[in-house]
C-alpha cells in the first residue's frame, strides 16, 4: 500500500507542479487573452499590435485600461508591456501569424 502511494504522487508530482499558479508562467498569447479580449476585439488588438508601438505607448494604454476598470496587478501590467512592447510579432499565434 505504501508503495503504491509513493509511486502515485510521484507519477502526480509534474501534474502538480506545473498546475501551481505561483509556478505558471503565461505567454503573450496567454495574457492578453485573459485581460485583454474580455473587453477588447482580437482584431483590434493586433491592428494595435501590428503598428509596433513602443513599451511607453503600451504602458500609458494599460494605465488607462485600468483607469477604465481593467483589473491587473503591477507584476501582470508589467509583463504585458514587456509582450506587447516588442519591436517583432510578438503573438502571432493569436493574430494568425506563424
Amino acid at each position: 500500500m505504501k508503495k503504491y502511494l509513493y509511486y502515485s504522487l510521484l507519477a502526480l508530482a509534474p501534474v502538480l507542479i506545473t498546475t501551481n499558479p505561483a509556478n505558471a508562467t503565461a505567454t503573450c498569447s496567454e495574457l492578453v487573452t485573459l485581460h485583454c479580449l474580455s473587453c477588447h476585439s482580437e482584431t483590434r488588438i493586433c491592428q494595435k499590435i501590428d503598428k509596433k508601438r513602443g513599451k511607453r505607448a503600451w504602458k500609458r494604454t494599460i494605465k488607462t485600461m485600468i483607469r477604465h476598470g481593467a483589473n491587473i496587478d503591477k507584476s501582470t501590467r508589467n509583463e504585458l508591456i514587456e509582450c506587447l512592447g516588442k519591436k517583432t510579432d510578438s503573438l502571432p499565434e493569436l493574430c494568425g501569424k506563424k
